[in-house]
């Protein structure tokens, strides 16, 4: 499941435009938003009972390609009502206009992760099962007075607000605008030293990496073509660079848009590297080195939350070391880019490998 973010502290005085872009709600990958339904049956009930079941079958489908790359989407398996609603866990209605024979809304649906994971076993479509660590985003308008962060309008950063929790595999962090971003994230400390400025970010909001997307737009108030340029700081490498939308609608549409454009890009990286297919169990022989029960509590934490890590059979068990077998999907580096996000090092020693805690954010 996604990392959550970590609260920071807040200084007595923030600006009120920025109170309003303090950070986006953690998006659950497995939650389906913005599901369009239009169902007319013999009464109200009866459309609205048939159009929250399509709802379920029509996020499913929409859960298992996030999953996956469009290369793949061919090869996933076709879900029955029946199926897509056991493995819902709740659902909500967004909005919705009822009339005496029709329904029309927008759903949210969350699905059980295990179950749906379960469904394509077999199938040999890859998948991702571990997901990427947090990412700060940092939204910049190429204004006429220089790189806009904080300050000027707003609509840029507002569409981050809105799109960075929905309908994604990323977990998203956006700044606080406190008064240290203020200093350290302003347009002329990104313009001076963007590198270092991206790279203490990410260190201050606890994050694996920070991406700068600086938008410069054809209009700011009523845009139909936004050029888009990414730099990111070295713990999310990426090789996107530059991504042009160019619609017509309303700004906050277009502005929408290319939020989105922007997350689908890095979700699409992060996929083609870590993807894994279910008929790939390996097994892994690892000896950790244990100070104490407080670092075998945190370790067997770690692995419980790796995905990849199917099952976890225990050899043998001292006060100053386990031996342990990890059966696996997917390879090595896989594996140990998804421990490293829970704060355990997975190295390769002389005779055999080693598993231990370290200083990561979530060693515990």
């Amino acid at each position: 499941m996604a990392l959550a973010k970590r609260p920071l502290a807040l200084p007595g005085l923030l600006l009120a435009t920025i109170a309003a872009v303090a950070g986006a709600a953690l998006a659950d990958p497995y939650t389906v938003n913005g599901i369009a339904v239009d169902v007319t049956a013999e009464n109200a009930v009866l459309a609205r009972e048939t159009a929250v079941t399509e709802a379920q079958v029509t996020g499913l489908r929409e859960l298992l390609e996030r999953l996956t790359l469009p290369s793949h989407y061919s090869r996933l398996p076709v879900v029955g009502s029946e199926t897509a609603t056991s493995l819902v866990t709740s659902y909500q209605v967004e909005e919705e206009n009822v009339a005496a024979t029709r329904y029309v809304a927008e759903m949210a649906v969350t699905y059980d992760a295990e179950g749906v994971q379960n469904i394509l076993e077999g199938t040999g479509v890859p998948i991702v099962v571990d997901l990427p660590p947090p990412l700060l985003v940092v939204p910049a308008l190429n204004a006429d007075g220089g790189l806009a962060v904080f300050d000027g309008v707003s609509a840029w950063r507002d569409a981050w607000a809105r799109e960075s929790g929905r309908n994604t595999l990323l977990d998203i962090v956006l700044p606080l605008g406190d008064l240290t971003d203020l200093r350290t994230l302003g347009g002329q400390a990104l313009a001076a030293n963007p590198q270092t400025a991206l790279d203490e970010a990410a260190l201050r909001y606890g994050t694996d990496g920070a991406v700068l997307v600086t938008a410069t737009a054809d209009s700011i108030e009523a845009p139909t073509r936004i050029d888009l340029q990414l730099g990111g700081a070295a713990g999310w490498p990426t090789t996107v660079s530059q991504l042009t939308v160019a619609m017509e609608g309303e700004p906050e549409e277009v502005w929408a848009a290319a939020a989105r454009r922007v997350m689908g890009e890095l979700e699409a990286e992060w996929k083609r590297e870590n993807l894994v297919a279910f008929d790939s169990l390996a097994q892994l022989e690892v000896a950790a080195p244990l100070g104490g029960l407080e670092d075998w509590a945190a370790i067997r934490s770690g692995l419980e939350e790796v995905s990849a890590i199917r099952r976890l059979d225990v050899m043998s068990f001292s006060q100053a070391e386990a031996e342990l077998v990890l059966n696996y999907i997917g390879n090595v580096d896989q594996l140990q880019r998804a421990l490293a996000a829970r704060g355990l090092g997975l190295s390769q020693g002389a005779e055999r490998w080693r598993l231990q805690r370290t200083a990561g954010r979530n060693a515990g």
